[in-house]
């Protein structure tokens, strides 16, 4: 069976049994759990995993529905559980920590131990063990708890769900900003966490947003189709389950002017029919002076490309040399469509040798921005290396063609992109 079959097999039955199929969930954190022995209990070896990872979706109140966080639910599910972490659905993909760790990746990945962990504690009839041998409570999780300033969608959101359980919704904020700003911290306030699948906040550098969407000047509020078909949207922070707060390292900033264009894009994601509303935000931490370094955005990957139709593993790279003075790279957000299946990047020094950008499998429904724990330095002569990997056949998941056609580069859904959004300064 491959990733694939494997993948969608494990959704078809939590499709039938949770009703949760696309959201995400269990992600690792801290120290890893002893290695499955002869009986591996709720309290002392899973209920913390789940507490820790996955209760940001699946507390029943998140947009993974079921509250796994109940011992005798999840104790009911573990053979489900199990599949789902055995097939790589659960956690979703995120990019590789031992490629380049970056914040919150203890947050959002498994570790080998602690698969297996679910596998043991299944296979073992998934006992509870003693209450007494639960670690003790988690701290708090980071937050922002006086926030320096805040964006908030302008009124509640009635949300309209498609048949397949999505919508995506934009809507342009108020800038709070009556002098230039430097953002050094970014925290989503999600208004209603049992439809929030993701968020992202974009400056529209033409000041028209809505206007590729084909709405009305002045519309505040418009459909917006993912992926962003607007090419003068920056982004500034992208958010998705398991994505804490995102700090700058000290000294370094993202600019925002007065009078800039902001949007939030919000994809929700549920049943059908589901009554819902939403109201969704960010907090934000600015700095009192200007920092050292003013972070920008660049976007890298190969341009133009075909994908041919039949190809399962069909690859494309690019190569950008820094033709400038040195430069720091701070974070990526990979971004392909929904054939993409992985994804690396790496700096190539002028003497031969690389260093890891990014690495890993990727979903089109969990993308996220990640912050590099510390920057990679790319310097003058370097070349910014972006490679990614489609499977374009018959039983590809998310292929929208049968018989699978020839998938050119372009911005809908049904063609392809290989983006990696970098987060950069000058050094």
């Amino acid at each position: 069976m491959t990733r694939g079959e494997a993948v969608r097999t494990a959704r078809s039955v939590v499709v039938f049994v949770l009703g949760a199929v696309g959201a995400t969930g269990c992600g690792g954190d801290g120290e890893a759990p002893a290695s499955p022995g002869p009986e591996v209990t709720w309290f002392r070896d899973i209920q913390p995993l789940v507490e820790r990872s996955c209760a940001s979706c699946h507390d029943g109140a998140g947009v993974g529905g079921v509250a796994l966080t109940d011992a005798a639910t999840a104790q009911r599910l573990a053979a489900l559980m199990s599949l789902r972490v055995s097939a790589g659905d659960m956690p979703p993909p995120v990019l590789d920590p031992s490629c380049r760790s970056y914040e919150g990746a203890e947050r959002m990945s498994l570790s080998q131990e602690e698969r297996l962990l679910f596998d043991a504690w299944a296979r073992g009839g998934a006992p509870l063990g003693d209450p007494v041998d639960a670690p003790p409570p988690r701290g708090r999780a980071d937050t922002i708890e006086v926030p320096d300033a805040a964006l908030e969608m302008p009124e509640e959101h009635d949300v309209s769900l498609d048949d397949d359980g999505n919508e995506y919704f934009c809507t342009i904020v108020d800038n709070p900003f009556s002098e230039p700003a430097w953002i050094t911290a970014f925290e989503a306030e999600v208004g209603n966490p049992a439809v929030v699948h993701h968020m992202a906040v974009y400056r529209d550098l033409g000041g028209d947003a809505g206007i590729g969407y084909g709405v009305p000047p002045g519309t505040r509020a418009f459909p917006c189709r993912d992926p962003v078909i607007e090419l003068d949207w920056q982004l500034l922070h992208s958010w998705a389950p398991g994505v804490g707060v995102t700090r700058l390292p000290e000294g370094a900033g993202v600019r925002v002017e007065p009078g800039e264009q902001l949007v939030m894009q919000m994809h929700y994601f549920g049943r059908r029919n589901s009554d819902a509303r939403d109201r969704s935000g960010y907090r934000l931490e600015l700095s009192r002076e200007a920092p050292r370094a003013e972070v920008y955005m660049d976007v890298f990957g190969p341009v133009p490309f075909t994908i041919p139709a039949g190809a399962e593993s069909h690859t494309e790279r690019s190569a950008a040399p820094n033709e400038g003075p040195p430069l720091l790279v701070y974070g990526v957000m990979p971004h392909m469509h929904v054939l993409g299946r992985s994804y690396r990047a790496w700096i190539e020094r002028d003497g031969g040798a690389s260093e890891c950008a990014a690495r890993g499998e990727f979903e089109f429904h969990h993308q996220a921005l990640y912050m590099f724990d510390e920057p990679i330095r790319w310097g003058s002569g370097d070349r910014f290396v972006t490679e990614c990997t489609w499977d374009n056949t018959v039983d590809s998941e998310g292929q929208f063609s049968l018989p699978p056609q020839d998938v050119p580069w372009g911005e809908g859904t049904n063609q392809e992109m290989c983006f990696m959004i970098a987060y950069l300064s000058k050094e």
